[in-house]
């Protein structure tokens, strides 16, 4: 695994998120770890999902065990920006990685939310898979 391969990783997670196409993002996820489940803090809600239909309900809403969720993906981004703090920082084998920094999230108006977020991927059958996603509302972003 490589830089690169995890620039493709963001630009394909934040295409989906202004697609809103839920497959195609959760197909980003690593559901099926044999060393642990996933874990996925998304920004806008309070429970930590471990499991894809966890991840789904935030992105789309309808799980009754997330009843807040009214789905990330209608919210109308238009765009999502990465901004890494240092770049990927690789384990020694190559096959895992993880990224911290800022991304934003831009609506058909304009108007743009940031985050913090926190990313670990690791490589399965040659696909770049996500396996940790944390993100929280920058602090004193009103």
């Amino acid at each position: 695994m490589k830089k690169d391969d995890i620039v493709s990783a963001q630009r394909a997670w934040g295409n989906a998120v202004a697609a809103a196409d839920v497959e195609t993002l959760l197909a980003l996820y690593d559901f099926a770890n044999p060393h642990g489940p996933i874990l996925f803090k998304p920004t806008m809600a309070s429970e930590i999902r471990t499991d894809r239909a966890g991840a789904e309900s935030y992105f789309v809403g309808g799980d009754p065990r997330y009843p807040s969720d009214t789905g990330f993906l209608n919210k109308g981004w238009v765009s999502v920006a990465f901004h890494s703090a240092a770049g990927a920082v690789f384990e020694a084998d190559g096959l895992a990685a993880n990224d911290m920094g800022k991304y934003v999230f831009t609506d058909g108006d304009g108007n743009a939310a940031r985050a913090d977020y926190t990313f670990s991927y690791h490589k399965v059958d040659g696909r770049v898979l996500i396996t940790l996603h944390h993100s929280s509302f920058v602090y004193g972003d009103e």
